[in-house]
């Protein structure tokens, strides 16, 4: 029987989407690792973007997956075998996605346990030698710090200050002071003018973040009362960040 042209385009297009499915799932799964996924990890996801022309030209449905997989069942694993072994995957594409996992993992400037382990355990299942995570381990050790329990007794204080504070602005009925901010007054918050082009933008988003990053200034022996300053700029850049992307379709 002779396959028509539409039956080879549809095979095709599954095979796309299939493709994408497991690269975003696997970047969402290394995000969530931790249990939560910030700012910095879905910054360093959209690095995709760059290395997969295929994502690039596909960002709305690459977002939505990226979402959803956050939630998914399918374990980080089995999405790196599939991707590597059924769906077209390249050992360039593999390695572009072991890159991408070290970029999401590193991006606060720490290297949890739950991600080192993922880290070393994937390369089988992306057809890497198993040696290249001691190899990216080194390559990459001046732009992180291993994770320690110090560092988790902090983040359990900011959170427990976090909640006290949302408890106290509930007791007051007052409301989170988090307005949204106006395009311009975005522009202005990030350092940047309205008339740069996408990449500027990216550049001073990402100055702007790692300035008041609570985790960087955390562990740069920062106050308490600092950080949570920190915390709720963060929280307006991000807004602003939000604002910017969303006026500009990026």
């Amino acid at each position: 029987m002779r396959t028509s042209g539409d039956d080879i385009k549809k095979r095709l297009k599954q095979r796309e989407d299939m493709f994408l499915r497991r690269l975003f799932g696997m970047l969402a799964k290394m995000a969530k690792a931790d249990g939560k996924v910030d700012a910095w990890e879905t910054h360093a996801a959209e690095g995709a973007f760059d290395r997969f022309p295929r994502a690039a030209a596909r960002r709305k449905f690459c977002v939505r997956v990226f979402n959803e997989s956050k939630k998914s069942r399918i374990s980080l694993y089995r999405q790196a075998w599939e991707f590597s072994n059924k769906w077209g995957a390249s050992p360039s594409d593999c390695l572009a996605v072991y890159e991408l996992l070290w970029d999401i993992a590193c991006s606060t400037g720490f290297l949890k346990p739950v991600h080192k382990s993922n880290l070393s355990g994937i390369c089988k299942y992306l057809n890497l030698p198993e040696a290249y995570f001691n190899i990216y381990f080194r390559k990459r050790s001046g732009t992180f710090r291993e994770w320690s329990y110090s560092d988790q007794a902090a983040e359990e204080e900011a959170q427990r200050a976090k909640r006290n504070q949302t408890h106290e602005r509930k007791k007051t009925n007052k409301p989170p002071p988090r307005p949204k901010s106006s395009l311009q007054a975005a522009y202005e918050l990030i350092g940047c003018s309205s008339d740069a082009d996408n990449a500027a933008v990216r550049r001073a988003y990402r100055l702007a973040a790692k300035k008041c990053h609570p985790d960087i200034l955390r562990a740069s022996g920062a106050s308490e009362g600092r950080v949570a300053a920190a915390t709720e700029q963060m929280a307006r850049i991000n807004d602003a960040w939000d604002t910017i992307r969303k006026a500009r379709g990026m």
